[in-house]
C-alpha cells in the first residue's frame, strides 16, 4: 500500500500505483489549492476537456514521411477527436516531434495566416520531445504546422478546445481559475514515493472541498525526473479501463523533462463516503523507473472565472537575444516584463504563453509568475546546460500587466510567445477576481498497486 497526504492548508490526496524514459529542479512546493464558486455564464471562451485523441502522426497514413525543411502541413481539427465541426475558437494540442535530422523548431498557427515569428516546440537532432500548444483555428477549422529546418516526424494529440463566440454553451464547457501553484505529487519524497516503476501508472486524487464536484480538468506541469530509460509519461482522467494511447512528456535517459498538461478528471468519493474527490492518472511508458512531479497551476470548473480570447497567430513579446521585453538572465536573477497592449486589455488577468529557455550555460530551472506576489517553488522550465527547451505557461499578470521571470543557475536567454489571453468572464465586473472557496484540511487516503494494461 502507498499513502499520500499533502500537509498544509489544502487538498486531500490519494495515490494509486498500477502497472503502464539532468537538470536542476525547484525545491518541493507546498500544497495550497483554492476552488471557484459555482455560477453560470455564456459560452464564449469556455473550455471543453476531451479524452486525448491522436489527430496527426506523419509516420503513418496521414503523410507517411517526415516534414521537410520549410514545409507546412495543414491539419483539419474541427469535426475530429471530439472537437465539434463549428463554434471552436482554439484547440489545445500536445505536439510531439520525433527523429529530427537537425536542431530546429516547429510552429503551429491558424491556417491562412502569415507564418508567425514564434516557435511552438524546440528540439535537437534525434530528439523526441513534446509541448502543449493552444492554437486558434481558422474560420473553417484548420491549423498549420511548419517545420523550420531539416526533417522531422510530427504527432498531434488533441486535449480539448475553447468555445467560439457564436455557439450556445456545450455540455462540459467551463471557465479557467488560476491557482497558487502547489505540488500535488513528488515521488522523490517519502510520502509520495517510491518512483514509478517500468510500465506502471498511478492515480492521484484531490479534494477541493465543496467545489470538488464542479471541476472538470486541472492545469498541471508534469516533470519526469532522472528517468532510467527513454520513454514517455501520459496523463489522463484516471479511468483505469480507458487509458489513452497518447503521450504527454517524452524523455531521454537521465534527462529531466517537463510539459504542461490540461488533464481531465473523473469524480469519486473517498472511503468515508462523504469526501468528494477528483482523479487523474500518470503512466510511465518506459522500461525503467522515473520520478514524477505534478504541480497544479489552475483548474477548469463551472462558475465565473476566466475565458480564453484569441490574439490570432502567436505573438513574441520577449526575446532576450535582442533585448525584446527584457535582457539575458544570469544566475539568481529575476526580470520584470510588461505585457504589451497587443496581447492584453482591461479585462486580461493571465496570458497563455509558450516560454523557451535558450542555451543556458548551466543546468537550471526557470519560473514565470505574476509580478507582486511571492514566487512559488514550482518551475516552468528545467533545461540542462546547452539545451533549448519550451513549455506552455499560464502566466498571471499584475494590475499593470506585468510578470516576472526567474532563472536559478548560469546564464540563459528566454523567449515568450503569447498564444492567447485569459480575460474575466463577462459576468464579472472589471477589476473583479474569480471567487474561491475556503481551503480544506487534508485527509489520509489509501492506495493500491496493479500492472499497466
Amino acid at each position: 500500500m502507498r499513502r499520500s497526504v499533502i500537509s498544509g492548508l489544502s487538498a486531500a490526496l490519494v495515490l494509486t500505483s498500477a502497472g503502464v524514459g539532468g537538470a536542476l529542479l525547484a525545491p518541493a512546493a507546498s500544497a495550497a489549492p483554492a476552488a471557484p464558486a459555482v455560477t453560470t455564464g455564456v459560452a464564449d471562451g469556455t473550455y471543453v476537456s476531451l479524452k486525448p485523441s491522436r489527430m496527426l502522426d506523419t509516420r503513418g497514413s496521414n503523410l507517411g514521411r517526415p516534414l521537410n525543411a520549410g514545409e507546412v502541413y495543414n491539419l483539419k481539427v474541427n469535426g475530429r477527436g471530439g472537437v465539434p465541426s463549428t463554434g471552436v475558437s482554439a484547440v489545445v494540442l500536445n505536439m510531439t516531434v520525433t527523429a529530427p535530422t537537425r536542431d530546429g523548431n516547429i510552429v503551429v498557427y491558424p491556417k491562412g495566416t502569415t507564418v508567425p515569428n514564434a516557435s511552438s516546440l524546440n528540439f535537437v537532432a534525434k530528439d523526441t520531445r513534446a509541448n502543449l500548444v493552444t492554437v486558434p483555428v481558422s474560420s473553417d477549422g484548420w491549423v498549420s504546422i511548419r517545420n523550420a529546418t531539416g526533417q522531422t516526424h510530427v504527432i498531434a494529440d488533441v486535449q480539448g478546445y475553447y468555445v467560439g463566440s457564436t455557439t450556445t454553451k456545450p455540455a462540459g464547457a467551463v471557465d479557467y481559475f488560476p491557482d497558487d501553484p502547489w505540488r500535488a505529487l513528488d515521488t522523490r519524497t517519502q510520502q509520495d514515493g517510491p518512483a514509478l516503476a517500468a510500465n506502471d501508472y498511478l492515480i492521484q486524487s484531490v479534494n477541493y472541498g465543496s467545489e470538488t464536484p464542479t471541476i472538470s480538468a486541472l492545469a498541471v506541469n508534469v516533470t519526469a525526473v532522472n528517468p532510467q530509460w527513454t520513454g514517455f509519461l501520459n496523463a489522463w482522467n484516471g479511468d483505469e479501463n480507458a487509458i489513452p494511447n497518447t503521450s504527454n512528456v517524452n524523455f531521454a535517459s537521465r534527462k529531466t523533462t517537463s510539459n504542461m498538461v490540461i488533464v481531465p478528471v473523473t469524480h469519486s468519493m473517498a472511503s468515508d463516503g462523504t469526501t468528494p474527490l477528483i482523479n487523474f492518472g500518470i503512466g510511465n511508458a518506459s522500461p525503467g523507473t522515473v520520478d514524477v512531479i505534478v504541480d497544479v497551476v489552475g483548474l477548469y470548473a463551472t462558475g465565473d472565472g476566466l475565458r480564453f480570447r484569441s490574439v490570432g497567430a502567436p505573438k513574441r513579446i520577449v526575446d532576450t537575444r535582442t533585448s525584446l521585453g527584457t535582457t539575458t538572465l544570469s544566475a539568481g536573477t529575476t526580470r520584470t516584463v510588461t505585457a504589451p497592449s497587443s496581447v492584453t486589455n482591461s479585462s486580461t488577468v493571465a496570458l497563455v504563453t509558450n516560454a523557451t529557455a535558450v542555451s543556458p550555460t548551466a543546468a537550471t530551472y526557470l519560473t514565470i509568475w505574476q509580478t507582486g506576489v511571492t514566487r512559488s517553488a514550482a518551475s516552468n522550465l528545467n533545461p540542462a546546460a546547452g539545451q533549448t527547451v519550451a513549455n506552455m505557461a499560464m502566466v498571471g499578470l499584475s494590475d499593470i500587466n506585468q510578470f516576472d521571470i526567474y532563472n536559478n543557475a548560469g546564464r540563459t536567454n528566454v523567449i515568450v510567445d503569447v498564444a492567447g489571453r485569459m480575460d474575466l468572464s463577462p459576468n464579472l465586473a472589471p477589476g473583479a477576481a474569480p471567487s474561491v472557496s475556503t481551503r480544506t484540511a487534508p485527509k489520509a487516503m489509501g492506495s493500491r498497486v496493479a500492472p499497466l494494461r
